[in-house]
């Protein structure tokens, strides 16, 4: 019990004030930011809390006693000191934030791996510059099985650049690793990049109440060292996405991975 009870305390107190480490080069300023605001608030929150609980034992009420208590209102230097030191750290965080958000959301002009990623009720589709794509949706009778989840696959070390769409309503692309998500709208084309540095297995989901089977809607990051991933990229047959804002015009055997009905634009060739 006594271990349970202090767990979230120690994570609290770790470095990362409980953060993942992450495993992408743009994580670094997520990260940060993170670090900064625990920095601010731990030692703010306790501050505060101490001096509620040092009025409330200072200057409780005490039996037989009926005065008026002291009084600051218009103490010009006390209301500048508590309006200033507030401005002054939301400042400082606003800058980090500022700062992380221009590096995060920078995309560069030659990525060296482009993948469209479409999100829909309830699944996910990701398609590669040879019109390669991998289908999931979700298998409601057997979702602990992750050979039943569709595999985005993509090299390490390397600037992959992600467009991600909704067909439907809004979802949410979320890594945990990462320490990132971006939001799919419909109508929308939103475009990040991502640098991966650890190869691994990644899982990944929705992030976004997007309906019935929202929890369902979850997908796998295959990270590969560059030259294992240019093999695999090199035997994935092409095939056609009618899809609008998808690109892909050659037909070949496509992958599709426990592909639903519910999948407009996919054809086989």
């Amino acid at each position: 019990m006594c271990r349970t009870a202090m767990h979230p305390l120690t994570g609290l107190l770790a470095t990362n004030f409980g953060s993942p480490t992450g495993v992408t080069t743009q994580d670094h300023y997520a990260r940060e930011l993170w670090r900064l605001s625990g920095y601010f608030s731990v030692p703010i929150g306790l501050l505060v809390l101490g001096l509620i609980g040092y009025a409330i034992v200072r200057y409780r009420r005490r039996p037989g006693e009926d005065r008026k208590p002291a009084q600051f209102q218009y103490h010009i230097p006390l209301e500048a000191t508590y309006t200033i030191i507030p401005l002054v750290v939301v400042a400082i965080i606003f800058g980090f934030m500022y700062n992380a958000e221009n590096h995060v959301n920078k995309v560069v002009a030659k990525p060296a791996v482009s993948i469209t990623v479409d999100g829909f009720q309830w699944g996910w589709r990701f398609v590669y510059h040879n019109g390669h794509v991998q289908i999931g949706t979700a298998d409601y009778n057997n979702i602990n099985n992750n050979n039943d989840l569709p595999v985005l696959v993509m090299p390490s070390n390397e600037t992959v650049q992600l467009r991600v769409v909704s067909l439907d309503v809004v979802h949410t692309f979320y890594v945990k690793e990462f320490l990132f998500n971006r939001d799919l709208i419909p109508g929308i084309n939103n475009v990040f990049d991502i640098n991966v540095t650890k190869p691994g297995l990644y899982p990944g989901q929705c992030n976004n109440i997007c309906g019935e089977y929202h929890a369902y809607m979850r997908f796998l990051v295959d990270v590969m060292p560059p030259a294992q991933y240019n093999a695999w990229y090199a035997n994935q047959p092409a095939c056609s996405v009618t899809t609008a804002g998808v690109a892909g015009t050659q037909k070949g055997t496509c992958t599709a991975i426990n592909a639903g009905s519910n999948l407009s634009g996919y054809t086989q060739g």
